[in-house]
């Protein structure tokens, strides 16, 4: 999904109650159309025929009144103010009343600055699907999402953490929208009959990265979506190749951090980058962080951060996630441009010194060995690294993962 703000979805109805809602809409559009134009049309008709160059004093009538226009302008208005509350009433009784939980899918839905959480019931295995929902940059838009069958009834549970703000959960194509309240249970429902991808928004502002608060439903073939459901898989279109993530970086994921903090650059998103954040604290001070974020907030910062329930076996692993994912990019050069065949990581002497230690030297010394190796030879070793082409941004990547050893 590319983020343009244009509030996609308008022009589909993927939704079961949708047609109710928009029977109700062009209704009241077109009666509140009639009735602004019975008293707009003769208000002119009549300031233009009874204008004061066009009648003379004696001309004028007082009428005390009308006994059948006044039955007229009261019945026929009262008519069409029932005919908006019956369809009004029940489309909106469609969409609130609930249908029975134990022929629903329940997902609990937790909305908090600035991401949109899902958590499934657990699957034959035990497993709890949990997934984070947020805006990346990279892609402009959203990895993940609320993946649900066609054609099955959807409860969502709603809520957001109790010093967090309140939001709205909308999606257009399916004519839904709700309230999510901190400390408070709100719940809506939908049924989709169409494959595809539907568009979520944030409805109520909720801070600075408000307009960036997105996510998807992605309405699935029931035999897709089982698939996906027994597995532990992430999302149902990962890549079945690739390496699995470390329970690090699945805490990472799962707990909405990255819509906050990048770790694999300095780049600032809302929060501080996490980037080099191990090599100058402790694993306490991330402990710290998560549970009493408001502790010690970084300078230029805003104490937004929520608390977050973690153990502290969970604490480790991340703390072991964050400390080798900024250097991965790095760790990935070296291994292209063939380093490792020279250089080990361990303090032993290979053809070349190790690069354990290297943390210590200043960027540019780093930068000369690299591009002219020959300048300045470490004492006990040859002059036979030939030089590298690297980019200025690679060799800024090679840096970190060298620094962060």
């Amino acid at each position: 999904m590319d983020v343009n703000n244009t509030l996609s979805g308008f022009n589909s109805m993927a939704s079961t109650f949708a047609a109710d809602v928009d029977q109700a809409f062009w209704i009241n559009f077109w009666i509140s159309i009639v009735l602004g134009l019975s008293v707009i049309i003769p208000l002119f008709y009549f300031a233009w025929k009874y204008r004061e160059s066009n009648v003379k004093d004696e001309d004028i009538i007082n009428y005390t009144h009308n006994t059948p226009l006044e039955i007229t302008w009261t019945l026929v208005p009262t008519a069409l103010m029932m005919v908006l509350f019956y369809y009004g009433y029940t489309s909106m009784k469609t969409l609130r009343t609930m249908p029975a939980e134990s022929e629903s899918i329940v997902i609990k839905l937790e909305g908090s600055k600035w991401m949109w959480k899902y958590e499934y019931p657990a699957n034959k295995a035990g497993h709890v699907h949990k997934i984070t929902s947020i805006y990346d940059a990279k892609i402009k838009g959203v990895k993940r999402g609320l993946y649900v069958p066609k054609g099955q009834k959807v409860i969502l549970k709603m809520t957001a953490p109790i010093d967090d703000v309140i939001h709205a959960y909308y999606v257009p194509a399916f004519r839904m929208k709700e309230d999510v309240v901190p400390g408070r249970m709100t719940q809506q429902w939908f049924q989709a009959d169409v494959v595809g991808k539907y568009e979520v928004e944030c409805a109520e502002y909720c801070g600075t990265k408000h307009s960036y608060m997105y996510s998807e439903i992605i309405v699935m073939e029931q035999a897709d979506y089982d698939k996906w459901f027994e597995s532990d898989a992430k999302s149902p279109f990962e890549d079945q190749n690739a390496a699995p993530m470390s329970k690090g970086e699945s805490l990472f994921v799962d707990n909405g951090c990255a819509g906050c903090h990048s770790v694999a650059d300095a780049s600032t998103i809302v929060g501080p980058s996490l980037m080099g954040i191990t090599s100058t604290k402790d694993a306490q001070y991330l402990k710290d962080a998560i549970l009493n974020p408001n502790k010690d907030i970084a300078e230029g910062f805003s104490p937004v951060m929520p608390a977050t329930k973690m153990s502290d076996e969970d604490m480790k692993e991340l703390y072991a996630y964050i400390a080798t994912a900024a250097v991965a990019k790095g760790a990935n050069i070296i291994e292209e441009n063939g380093c490792t065949a020279c250089h080990t990581n361990d303090g032993s002497a290979s053809a070349g010194p190790s690069f354990k230690g290297m943390r210590t030297l200043e960027d540019a010394y780093i930068k000369d060995a690299i591009l002219t190796p020959n300048k300045d030879i470490a004492e006990g070793f040859t002059p036979m690294m030939p030089a590298s082409k690297m980019s200025d941004e690679d060799i800024a990547e090679v840096t970190k993962y060298l620094k962060a050893l």
